[in-house]
């Protein structure tokens, strides 16, 4: 039982979680995190087995906010490495780099090139702000949309694309091209950025050790340095109840709780079912990862950091390639990698049983031609991870303000945070952004909310 009264109670000791922590004891401030998991990390942890290390799917920081650099200087201090970026699309059976460089329109199929140069004469009004398949239309044509854009989302988000918000496609859109140099905003842009005289090189941050988790346990450390700070593993909050100006809380585990104010982090469905069990519920994906540890002789030649597989009915969404980020993840001689199978939380298929698709991962993988030896797979480490992406369906906005009014009229003191619990899709990067800028609202320092949703990008139709 934790005896002692916090000024703060975090759960999900997450990017978003521990930033605010970090900050909040740096403050002066008394400290509690509960995370539901073993470990700290979040969706930004790394695993480790025997000495192959694997992230939580393609993780690395990039970019060009001076108050995220250097916090990232600050935790990692000299231990960073500044990298590259190489992405890749499976695409009509073909691997093209992305973004397009010329070397990848003589890989498209001629009808196709066709196709996609009408669409870019035709006009495109939006009629429906808040339609994915009209923004995307609208942006890369008809074409794309039916033969990438359409198959790709219902794979990856298990929902009918044609009941998906435009405020996906503007966040997803808004993080395929990450140089400003080249801006996706029509298929037109990306076209033109091909007459770009010289390679555009993108820097993205990682640290020397530990894979990209290792920069959470770092930040981890310096939250132990402080007195003010404690955190309990492995647990969730069970009640919640206001006890005059302050909470009083228990988790399931049977530790009783008392703290002055909650930063919420995790799925947002857990804490409105707190609070009131009958109350809208917003709508999340789980992933499985399948790090799969291979010997480097049974890989092809088509290698990237990531490889998006655009094909519908494949259980494979998204290829990781450890050794592209650092080459100190894999052993000598290895070249490992993950794959992820996302699953729906309404009508799960996948993941009960995990195990059962492994092989059907590896035939994929050998039938892309990544993979050209089953047998250099030497073993494959199941990683099944709760709430990895927010659904946003065309009416998520009026659920999720369903949500957040429930909170409120139940407390002022309840704060939203990260990608699950602001329902907000970002990277780590932003997470530390939206973190700090929390923490100095909390500890006085400013007045103003921090937009963390135009920061990020996105939020076109209302």
């Amino acid at each position: 039982m934790i005896s002692s009264h916090y000024d703060f109670c975090i759960v999900g000791a997450g990017p978003s979680g521990l930033t605010t922590a970090y900050n909040l004891l740096k403050g002066g401030k008394k400290v509690l995190v509960i995370e539901r998991d073993g470990r700290v990390g979040g969706l930004g942890k790394s695993y480790t087995y025997d000495g192959q290390i694997f992230d939580t799917g393609p993780k690395r920081f990039h970019t060009d906010d001076p108050i995220v650099i250097d916090f990232i200087e600050h935790v990692l201090e000299e231990d960073i490495l500044r990298i590259g970026r190489a992405t890749k699309v499976y695409f009509l059976d073909r691997y093209f780099g992305w973004p397009l460089h010329s070397k990848d329109l003589i890989k498209l199929p001629i009808l196709t090139s066709l196709k996609c140069c009408l669409d870019l004469l035709k006009e495109r009004n939006i009629k429906d702000k808040t339609s994915f398949h009209e923004y995307i239309n609208s942006k890369y044509g008809e074409t794309l949309y039916h033969l990438f854009f359409a198959p790709y989302t219902s794979k990856f988000l298990r929902w009918d694309p044609e009941d998906l918000h435009s405020d996906w496609a503007s966040t997803g859109i808004n993080r395929t091209v990450v140089d400003d140099r080249i801006k996706a905003s029509s298929l037109f842009d990306i076209f033109k950025a091909l007459m770009l005289p010289e390679k555009i090189d993108t820097e993205f941050l990682y640290p020397t050790e530990g894979g990209f988790g290792g920069f959470f346990d770092d930040l981890f450390d310096l939250c132990q340095q402080h007195d003010g700070f404690h955190i309990i593993l492995s647990d969730k909050i069970s009640t919640l109840e206001k006890q005059g100006d302050k909470f009083g809380a228990l988790t399931q585990n049977g530790t009783s709780l008392s703290f002055d104010q909650l930063i919420w982090s995790g799925n947002l469905n857990d804490l409105c079912g707190i609070i009131s069990p009958s109350s809208n519920k917003v709508h999340y994906v789980n992933t499985i990862f399948y790090n799969i540890i291979c010997k480097e002789s049974g890989i092809g030649n088509n290698r990237a950091q990531w490889i998006y597989v655009s094909k519908g009915d494949s259980l494979i969404s998204r290829i990781t390639c450890m050794k592209e980020f650092a080459p100190y993840t894999c052993k000598e001689g290895y070249y490992n990698m993950i794959c992820e199978l996302t699953d729906s939380q309404l009508n799960p298929t996948y993941f009960k049983n995990p195990e059962n698709y492994s092989h059907g991962i590896l035939d994929e993988l050998t039938g892309m031609s990544f993979l050209t030896d089953k047998s250099a797979v030497e073993d494959i480490k199941i990683n099944p991870i709760l709430d990895t992406y927010p659904v946003y369906h065309k009416n998520y906005l009026k659920d999720f303000a369903g949500a957040t009014r429930l909170i409120k009229n139940f407390s002022d003191k309840i704060h939203l945070l990260g990608r699950s619990g602001a329902f907000w899709y970002n990277n780590s990067d932003h997470s530390i952004r939206m973190a700090i800028e929390m923490s100095k609202k909390l500890l006085g320092d400013q007045e103003k909310d921090f937009d963390y949703r135009h920061y990020f990008g996105g939020k076109i139709g209302q």
